[in-house]
């Protein structure tokens, strides 16, 4: 999976990268029971809207917070096995582990900028941007952070390997699916850049209530900390849930989020946050079509503390987006 893409701001994002690359073995062990082996980098099966080719949503254009914050921030790169059952009654239970590395950055976003929307996926080797906070600068606690961002994927920073375990059952008309992240961060500043050590748990729910309604839902919980101390501490959380109908070639979505940020350590850097947002889209593509249309808007509103070069600042965020999108896959 090949992005390209370009943007109108000044970031240090790659106009052409990888996203995900991998190769795939499975092995069915008799009509019930399946094993797969996966190297390479991807996304783990864990999203319930994010479920076309790609890692694209048919629900929304931009994805939820969580989903948004995976898309920027973990795609692991390593080995996934998977075991797969399938009853003769008619529900399938899977079991997979993960070992992964090359992810050590992961948390950077949520502890500096925070919770975000949108549907970027992060390329290996991209830089995201990070605000200009006190504590980045030069003469201060963290200058030693690379001064252009924070890179989700690339070289390994500590040797330590994560690792990943997740679940699921799917039933006729319910699926639910639990995972379990670690990437084991050794929480040092190693070639410019700090290795938090970022766990979190994630539960997702789709239910199929009739041939043209649908409920999603996913909560994920966590923590991620950096330095020594810690320097940075935070715990997370994330949850939406949503909504969606469709009625031959068109379907309309209502998603409601809410995410949050307590600040656990004593720096002085305030890295708390709360926010919730509402989200109503419309979607067109006829049946086997590659061209998809959209539209949306997004109502979104948050709290969050910033230190920037001066005094202490507290940003509240209402806005409403209203997004378009014209799709061609192939």
């Amino acid at each position: 999976h090949i992005q390209a893409q370009g943007t109108s701001n000044d970031s240090s994002v790659r106009s052409l990268g990888v996203i995900e690359w991998s190769a795939r073995y499975r092995h069915d062990i008799d009509f019930n029971q399946a094993l797969s082996v996966k190297l390479g980098q991807f996304f783990l099966p864990t999203s319930m809207e994010n479920i076309d080719r790609f890692w694209e949503s048919p629900y929304t254009i931009s994805y939820s917070s969580l989903n948004s914050w995976i898309g920027e921030e973990f795609h692991p790169i390593g080995l996934d096995m998977s075991y797969r059952y399938h009853f003769d009654s008619g529900p399938e239970l899977s079991a997979a582990a993960t070992v992964f590395g090359g992810n050590d950055s992961m948390g950077a976003l949520l502890a500096y900028r925070g919770w975000t929307y949108g549907r970027q996926r992060t390329v290996l080797g991209d830089v995201l941007a990070l605000p200009e906070l006190s504590n980045l600068q030069d003469g201060q606690i963290f200058a030693g952070q690379r001064d252009d961002g924070t890179k989700p994927f690339g070289r390994d920073l500590d040797g330590r390997p994560g690792y990943a375990l997740r679940s699921s059952l799917a039933l006729d008309e319910l699926n639910i699916k639990l995972t379990w992240v670690d990437n084991r961060g050794d929480t040092t500043l190693l070639h410019a850049e700090y290795a938090w050590k970022t766990r979190f748990a994630m539960a997702g729910l789709a239910w199929r209530i009739s041939e043209g309604w649908e409920f999603l839902s996913e909560a994920s919980q966590g923590s991620s900390e950096m330095g020594a101390g810690p320097g940075i501490d935070i715990d997370f959380y994330s949850l939406y849930g949503m909504f969606s109908y469709r009625l031959n070639d068109y379907r309309i979505s209502y998603r409601y989020d809410q995410f949050g940020i307590d600040d656990q350590d004593q720096m002085d850097q305030e890295n708390n946050e709360f926010g919730r947002s509402h989200t109503l889209a419309l979607m067109w593509q006829e049946e086997d079509s590659a061209l998809r249309l959209g539209a949306e808007v997004l109502f979104l509103k948050s709290k969050r503390y910033r230190v920037l070069e001066g005094p202490q600042v507290y940003r509240d965020s209402d806005s409403i987006s209203v997004s378009m999108l014209a799709q061609y896959t192939f």
